[in-house]
């Protein structure tokens, strides 16, 4: 079983690092002058492109300091580590490696280059520099055995979904000396995901700079933007030094002043008002199956009090209005089947033989995905012919807006009438009824040239210039 779960994560670590970053990892911790005796952990290493760099740079500067061959391989075999779990590549690691050493003359170094996990090894030393691309593997893609060794053994991965480069760092910075440097190409994302709170909670004291990449596509067939971490254990400066790298820009930020989320600017959020204090914004219904539950405008025609579906005839009363931000911008209309009631605005629910006495024609559709709705992760008090979650539909029979929780470009709000039921985005609704402003104030404010900058600082970059949000978020903006 711990080979096939290797296997599985070596299979998912095989995006390696552009030369030009290379470089820029190595020089942000200044590995490019009195080196020699520095020892230097790469913890992923894949088939070697950091680590070339690296004996390169030392074989050059201990043939400034006039150092024997001897000498050499004798420094190489003493400061130079590396761990990769993949055979295969560390097999073609330490070829390439054995190529590069040859060209200067030196042969049969005896490499500290370990195949193995390196959260799991029991090399036990304090280094000067960590330089690396640790694995970007997310929560969903690990066996359950890692998820329980990873949370067991790292602090900032003991709640939520974490990934899987979390530990890496956790592990990294537990391992410099109390001099060491590290400089680490990671997502993007972790300074603003809710699971990695825990993780900037740890790494912001020692944290010394940030290289902002995200406006760039470092890697080819990866979609996760990136952000050089530069680590310095002995300095305990009270800001970090921040820099867009698309642009050359920069600016400090205090430490003391960071909240949950990064947001790398020091004129942030100013308003005097909290958007959350007038407005509450939700999650949409999740059916979790929505092939089942939602009929697209092209699936039906109208039968006096019914929706003809295929050879289904299913009942209107059974069926509510729907939306999502895409169809909304596309004027799309659908329906959706809607298995409950409202009573005085209270969510009522019906038994298996009531519905299916009240709506046949619903319930006979329905029947026809039983299978695969019996399959779904729903809630555990939720009948087989109901939503997966039903937490939603508390509160979501009044009038509304729709936004997307993707953002592209500028933002887009949709209203939405009392009966609408939508299933994708979130929906924006009063706190009171007899409040000062308004859903029309509401949607003035979120597709604002304001909101938008609040969205491009706030948001976790993920593909082009998309950007997600959560409701959290746009709670916490003031205007």
């Amino acid at each position: 079983m711990k080979k096939t779960n290797e296997k599985k994560i070596a299979n998912k670590c095989q995006i390696f690092t552009p030369t030009n970053y290379v470089k820029e990892l190595l020089d942000s911790v200044g590995y490019h002058k009195n080196i020699v005796n520095k020892t230097i952990l790469e913890n992923s290493c894949g088939d070697g492109n950091i680590l070339v760099e690296i004996v390169n740079r030392y074989i050059e500067e201990a043939i400034e300091l006039k150092f024997s061959n001897k000498k050499i391989k004798k420094g190489l075999e003493n400061n130079i580590f590396g761990f990769e779990i993949d055979k295969n590549q560390f097999e073609k690691c330490i070829c390439n490696l054995n190529l590069l050493v040859k060209k200067n003359g030196i042969q049969d170094v005896e490499w500290k280059i370990y195949n193995e996990d390196y959260l799991k090894s029991e090399v036990n030393i304090q280094f000067d520099f960590i330089v690396g691309n640790p694995p970007y593997i997310t929560y969903s893609n690990l066996s359950q055995e890692e998820r329980t060794f990873i949370k067991d053994k790292y602090e900032t991965c003991r709640q939520g979904k974490f990934d899987y480069c979390y530990a890496f760092i956790e592990h990294s910075i537990k391992s410099l000396s109390s001099e060491g440097k590290m400089s680490y190409l990671i997502p993007s994302s972790i300074f603003k995901t809710v699971f990695g709170n825990k993780l900037r909670e740890f790494m912001v004291q020692y944290i010394v700079e940030i290289k902002d990449y995200t406006k760039e596509k470092i890697f080819d067939n990866a979609l996760v933007k990136s952000a050089i971490i530069i680590v310095d254990k002995k300095d305990c400066s009270e800001k970090i030094k921040y820099i867009n790298m698309s642009n050359d820009s920069g600016l400090y930020i205090c430490k003391k002043t960071i909240r949950k989320k990064w947001v790398f600017s020091n004129e942030f959020n100013i308003g005097k008002k909290r958007f959350g204090d007038y407005f509450k914004v939700s999650h949409v219904v999740a059916t979790l199956l929505n092939k089942a539950y939602v009929i697209n405008e092209d699936m039906y025609d109208e039968v006096d009090e019914y929706y003809k579906v295929g050879k289904f005839m299913i009942e209107k009363d059974a069926i509510m209005p729907t939306a999502t931000p895409r169809n909304m911008r596309y004027g799309k209309e659908e329906k959706i089947i809607f298995p409950y009631k409202y009573i005085n605005n209270q969510l009522i629910k019906y038994t298996e033989k009531e519905f299916k006495n009240l709506y046949p024609g619903a319930f006979s559709y329905l029947t026809k995905f039983k299978e695969d709705l019996i399959k779904r992760k729903s809630d555990k008090k939720s009948k087989w012919f109901e939503y997966g979650r039903t937490q939603a539909l508390l509160g979501i029979k009044c009038e509304k807006l729709l936004i997307s929780t993707i953002i592209t470009d500028k933002v887009a709000v949709y209203r939405l009438d009392e009966a609408c039921i939508p299933y994708a985005g979130m929906y924006i609704s009063l706190r009171d009824e007899h409040q000062e402003y308004n859903l029309g104030f509401a949607k003035e404010i979120l597709e604002s040239e304001n909101f938008m900058e609040y969205v491009k600082k706030v948001g976790i970059n993920i593909s082009g210039s998309s950007l997600r949000i959560t409701s959290k978020d746009i709670e916490e903006f003031n205007f």
